[in-house]
């Protein structure tokens, strides 16, 4: 067996040597039986002649000995393979448009599925990652990840199921390097063992251990992410035993992790990792988290590794005791008390990116799924019309001897090699648009960081598509072309049949499809951008353009609960209000604690006066925030300087969701409602904003003046209102701010149109792609119908001429060919319409929210589609149907 195995890749990599050694073979027998002729008295010319009678034929026999070799196929795909490298070499034009036209396509699968990867599938950068297990708990099929501390702490002293337990939380630090403040970083608080359970090493100095984290605040040390020491230190080594001071408190950096670690959350990119006993001080709240088991607060993510033997729901059970015993008892803590432990696998990771866009990530692996459909069909429209141009050669090679099953696996092959530089040029299409398509869904909030580069499985999903592609495209052309050339004849052979692809029946076929598919696309892309531009028309209830928006954050602004921290974060805030309302061009200044993309208010539950309980969203805000941002007063007033006086009564402003669900037919203004033991006046009612949920029902809403919210962080953002889009006033904001504080973080500045789109990057997303591929489809569609009806005027000249010899007007000829052309695409519109329906409805039912304020099959989108496919196929034949109508009809004729 293993001398076969030899002999063939001998056969097949020294080809040239078995070649001539069976040459002299054969010639050493020939001569021999010639010798043995010549002696029984046959004359020389006479024994040669008996000789290769004798023998068979030298080439029949050298072809049998070619065939003992068992390598005959693959020689023969390797003859095929040169063979159409040189036959597309001689057409570069053909080449280049069907390699760049499946290049789009392949290349926008690829792009997809390379999100798809990183979001979804893609293993964490750590030792043996199958066997994380993410700790979740609830009831039903609704469970979260977080814990409070005490549960993780419980959990892991009594744990005898799993290697160990581990967690982390993330958290936004203030950062200051060498007196210089930096904007918040993206952080991570991690118990003492997360790098040793993960089995991250250190790439400079050490990491976080257990003796970092045994008392609170006890080892202020952190470590760097090796970006950020790229970024920051220029990968220098002294950067190890450095100071940083995080939120007022120096740090000693111990360490860097590996550049492909990002932790356990994907799309994240930490910067910076603390001990967990550090929260006090990091991550500062009304209550030390750590210390106060009254506090049901659930900020750990907490995993742990699993023994092979025992199975996620053993573990699960074994560990529910201790986790059931940090749930407090009784009153509004009684519905947990049914909770149970679920282990889910975290391989994977944990990623809030998954949640929101595997839905439209897969919807959108469709849609160019569809368009590679309509690359293929295209391409096997101009692989029909080609094989037409080489009947003649079909022919003589058929009427030589050739086997049609050669034939169809050189033309295959030819399609293969087509379809393998699409696919080479696609996949450095993907990484473009792969890193576009990151940066857009970043827009507007923290950066979205993925592992972007092609590993296995993108790479065999490329070769896959490619391959699959070549074979679809090739197949049908390759069968017609050869099944023409079967029956060859003299008029064949001598390209004497310009008439018998005149019907191009295939590719007619072909271009339905094409046609059906488009409008599939152009119907989903139109009821995308029409959902996108009814949420973005709808009446939001403040002004968009006009107003500009900063997040600023003082220096110890998360420390707003220490003493004297609050009078000197308002001194700040109101300094600043103070110098922006003088900058020529300014309308109106006002400060809220949140923006459209960084909530930062807080859901509470509010006591009504008849004991009733209404939760909503609270934020702090200054006097003169509703002008700012364009929220209209409905009733009552707005906040004023002396509501922020020591001592001043407790006041609140409402919107309209909130009075009306609270005082139904009653006048709020006047009105009491208390949080917790406070008792707050109803001063006002503004109009309603859609601020945080722009897709549905606006939400009740509580503001309250920022000195008299007791409890929360003191960052918060400016809302500039402009005259107009005033330039002028963007670097005097940036100046008046520096002049406040030297030191103050201030994040990009945007209007409140930015901050609004960056929440709604779901929709953006799906109708500028979708309508992106829609408008691809369509294009590769409308040259596929060119190329057909340009190819079929070509093979019909001859009856062109004789209809216009005798005495047919162009206007004839032109409608003659339009109305093929209008059947085709009526036809490809009767099968895309109702497909576009049923997929409508299929993805609408599938991704909750993805169609605002129209349904599935809504006709304006449906009929807009269909004519513009249909205006856009009738551009596609006019131009063929022109030509048509402009042929001479005595040089036709002489033509033949």
């Amino acid at each position: 067996m293993l001398t076969d195995h030899l002999y063939r890749l001998r056969a097949l990599f020294q080809r040239r040597t078995l070649e001539n050694d069976l040459d002299d073979e054969l010639k050493f027998h020939f001569e021999h039986s010639v010798e043995k002729l010549k002696r029984s008295g046959l004359s020389e010319q006479e024994a040669r002649r008996q000789a290769l009678l004798d023998l068979g034929g030298l080439e029949q026999l050298k072809e049998e000995c070619r065939d003992s070799r068992g390598v005959a196929t693959l020689e023969n795909l390797l003859q095929d393979f040169r063979f159409a490298l040189r036959v597309l070499r001689k057409s570069p034009g053909f080449t280049l448009a069907v390699s760049l036209s499946l290049a789009l396509g392949i290349g926008a699968n690829t792009a997809i599925f390379t999100l798809i990867d990183a979001v979804m599938w893609r293993l964490l950068p750590v030792e043996r990652p199958a066997e994380l297990q993410l700790l979740t708990h609830g009831q039903g099929s609704s469970f979260e990840s977080g814990f409070t501390y005490g549960q993780f702490k419980s959990m892991r002293s009594q744990n005898r199921v799993l290697q160990d337990l581990a967690g982390w939380s993330s958290a936004r630090i203030n950062v200051s390097v060498d007196g210089a403040i930096e904007p918040p970083a993206a952080g991570q608080l991690v118990s003492g063992n997360y790098f040793s359970v993960l089995g991250v090493r250190a790439v400079a100095g050490r990491t976080i251990g257990r003796e970092d984290d045994l008392v609170p605040n006890g080892h202020p040390v952190a470590m760097i992410s090796h970006a950020y020491w790229n970024r920051r230190f220029g990968l220098a080594p002294s950067a190890i035993g450095r100071t940083i001071v995080l939120s007022g408190l120096p740090f000693t950096i111990i360490g860097v992790t590996p550049p492909e670690f990002f932790g356990l959350e994907v799309g994240s990119a930490p910067e910076i990792f603390v001990p967990m006993m550090m929260q006090p001080t990091v991550v500062p709240s009304s209550e030390n988290l750590l210390e106060n088991p009254g506090q049901y607060l659930t900020w750990v993510q907490v995993f742990g590794r699993l023994n092979p033997p025992l199975k996620p729901a053993q573990a699960a059970s074994q560990l529910q005791a201790p986790f059931g015993q940090q749930i407090p008892k009784g009153g509004k803590f009684k519905s947990m008390e049914n909770e149970r432990l679920l282990l889910a696998p975290a391989a994977a990771g944990l990623s809030e990116l998954r949640q929101e866009f595997s839905a439209p990530l897969f919807l959108l692996m469709a849609l160019v799924g569809i368009v590679l459909l309509i690359a293929c069909a295209n391409t096997a429209n101009l692989l029909l019309a080609r094989a037409a141009a080489r009947q003649p050669e079909f022919a003589m090679r058929v009427t030589l001897g050739a086997p049609r099953s050669r034939l169809v696996s050189q033309l295959l092959v030819e399609s293969v090699v087509l379809s393998a530089a699409g696919g080479a040029l696609g996949l450095l299409l993907a990484g473009w648009a792969t890193r576009l398509l990151v940066a857009y869904l970043s827009s507007g909030r923290a950066p979205i960081i993925l592992d972007l580069n092609p590993n296995p499985r993108i790479l065999a999903f490329t070769v896959s598509v490619s391959l699959l592609t070549g074979i679809l495209f090739g197949l049908v052309p390759a069968l017609r072309a050869t099944r023409l050339a079967a029956g060859p004849s003299l008029k064949t052979i001598s390209g004497s049949t310009r008439g018998s692809f005149g019907n191009l029946w295939s590719g007619r076929i072909l271009a339905v499809v094409q046609v059906a598919l488009s409008l599939v696309l152009l119907v989903g892309a139109g009821l995308f951008v029409r959902s996108l531009q009814k949420v973005n028309s709808q009446d939001a209830g403040f002004a968009r353009e006009s107003v500009l928006v900063v997040r600023v954050e003082p220096k110890g602004s998360n420390q707003r609960n220490a003493e004297g921290a609050l009078p000197r974060l308002d001194r700040t805030y109101r300094d600043l209000l103070r110098r922006v309302g003088t900058i020529p061009g300014v309308k109106a200044a006002g400060m809220a604690q949140f923006t459209p993309t960084t909530p930062r208010g807080a859901n509470v539950s509010y006591t009504l006066p008849a004991g009733e309980q209404l939760r909503a969203f609270l934020s702090m805000v200054y006097p003169n925030f509703f002008a700012a941002s364009g929220i209209a007063m409905a009733a009552g007033r707005d906040f004023t300087p002396g509501d922020l006086a020591e001592n001043s009564p407790l006041v609140s402003v409402v919107n309209e969701t909130f009075a009306r669900r609270a005082f139904p037919h009653e006048n709020p203004v006047g009105k009491r409602i208390a949080l917790g033991n406070e008792v707050l006046e109803i001063i006002g009612v503004v109009k309603d904003a859609r601020y945080l949920n722009p897709r549905g029902e606006t939400s009740p809403a509580v503001y309250q003046p920022f000195l008299q919210v007791r409890t929360g962080r003191g960052q918060m953002a400016l809302y500039v209102r402009v005259d107009g889009s005033n330039p002028a006033v963007l670097p005097q904001l940036r100046e008046t701010i520096q002049n406040v504080d030297r030191e103050l973080p201030m994040f990009e500045i945007q209007t409140l149109a930015q901050e609004m789109d960056a929440v709604l990057v779901r929709e953006r997303l799906m109708a500028t792609l979708s309508g992106l591929f829609s408008l691809l489809a369509t294009l590769l569609a409308a040259v596929g119908l060119y190329g057909l009806f340009a190819f079929a005027v070509v093979q019909r000249t001859k009856e062109i001429g004789i209809r216009m010899a005798l005495g047919a007007q162009p206007g004839n000829v032109v409608w003659t060919v339009m109305r093929e052309v209008l059947a085709v695409a009526l036809l490809g519109a009767a099968i895309g319409v109702p497909a576009a329906l049923i997929g409508a409805r299929l993805a609408a039912t599938q991704i909750s929210g993805l169609l605002f304020g129209l349904q599935a099959s809504d006709p304006l989108t449906i009929t807009a589609a269909t004519l513009g496919m249909l205006i856009a196929s009738a551009l596609a034949g006019f131009l063929p149907a022109a030509k048509a109508a402009r042929i001479d009809p005595l040089r036709a004729l002489r033509s033949e």
